[in-house]
């Protein structure tokens, strides 16, 4: 199975939380890219949530991980490779902290908008390495459990919600597989009764 490219853009709690700004053309910013152990709907009857050690991995492995605008490869603000973003995984979620420089005019123009409340989401590309899913027959849904991840960079963006694509791609036609798995299962267990009669 080829790995794709996901993004999770999160409200409640995952924005940028601090502005500081320095004396050497920079501001650091600080917030959360990700929340843990807390399930969002992405769809009526399937939910995600993430696992406190999903990023225990990637943080560890030193490949450089970036801080762009709105998932813009071509607006980097910071990245683990020189030290301007410092990531770390504590109770609560993937906390960030970046030293940003307002010199250059796209992260002056998105530090103005994070101070106005403008942008005060976050969000995050990744591809998911581990993953466990399961079935609540109470509710009907399903949740997938996200166990490991590989983030390829973490961004600051206007509109923090789930609306990526790829994502809805995904989603969907996995319901639609569960809901088949679900099906024969089913129909096999009725066959098996019938046999027994």
């Amino acid at each position: 199975m080829d790995k794709k490219q996901e993004t999770r853009q999160l409200v409640e709690l995952i924005k940028v939380r601090s502005v500081q700004e320095n004396e050497d053309n920079t501001t650091t910013l600080e917030g959360y890219i990700a929340k843990f152990n807390s399930t969002t709907t992405l769809w009526s009857g399937y939910n995600e949530q993430i696992d406190a050690h999903a990023f225990d991995n990637t943080l560890a492995d030193g490949h450089n991980i970036m801080l762009l605008y709105a998932h813009d490869w071509s607006k980097p603000m910071a990245c683990t490779g020189n030290g301007s973003l410092a990531l770390n995984a504590d109770d609560m979620g993937l906390h960030f902290i970046a030293t940003v420089d307002t010199s250059i005019s796209y992260i002056a123009d998105t530090v103005a908008l994070i101070k106005s409340g403008i942008t005060a989401g976050c969000s995050f590309g990744f591809y998911i390495l581990n993953d466990n899913e399961s079935y609540d027959a109470s509710t009907d849904t399903y949740t997938d459990t996200i166990l490991e991840i590989q983030l390829l960079e973490g961004s600051v963006l206007c509109n923090p919600q789930y609306t990526d694509t790829t994502v809805s791609a995904r989603g969907k036609e996995r319901i639609e597989e569960l809901h088949k798995e679900k099906e024969r299962a089913l129909l096999k267990q009725k066959i098996l009764i019938e046999l027994e009669l």
